[in-house]
């Protein structure tokens, strides 16, 4: 009887020491897993605000695009309206010379 008391007791510290040892590594892995979710949570936010920088300069590289493109319509526009009077000026200076005075 007082060996079969004895293994009980013996038992009864390994497990409590095994118990102890468990919850020590639970609060461990509980602590490591705060610190990665704050690191996750920081990086997180960095790539929020490198994905707002990357829209912004989109938007401006868009609008830049417009910008030129409207310039250049508006340039090519005028250049035919210019090509045309000259040419009406020409093909009257053409006529003038053509057309026989009377």
């Amino acid at each position: 009887m007082k060996m079969t008391i004895e293994a009980f007791q013996a038992l009864y510290c390994s497990s409590v020491a095994f118990g102890m040892r468990k919850a020590l590594q639970a609060e461990q892995g509980k602590s490591d897993l705060f610190q990665a979710v704050e690191i996750l949570k920081n990086e997180k936010q960095d790539l929020e605000q490198q994905i707002t920088e990357l829209k912004q300069r989109a938007e401006q590289a868009d609008r830049r695009a417009a910008e030129t493109r409207l310039a250049e319509e508006r340039k090519h526009t005028e250049e035919i309206a210019f090509l045309k009077k000259a040419n009406q000026q020409l093909k009257a200076q053409l006529e003038g010379i053509i057309t026989p005075k009377k």
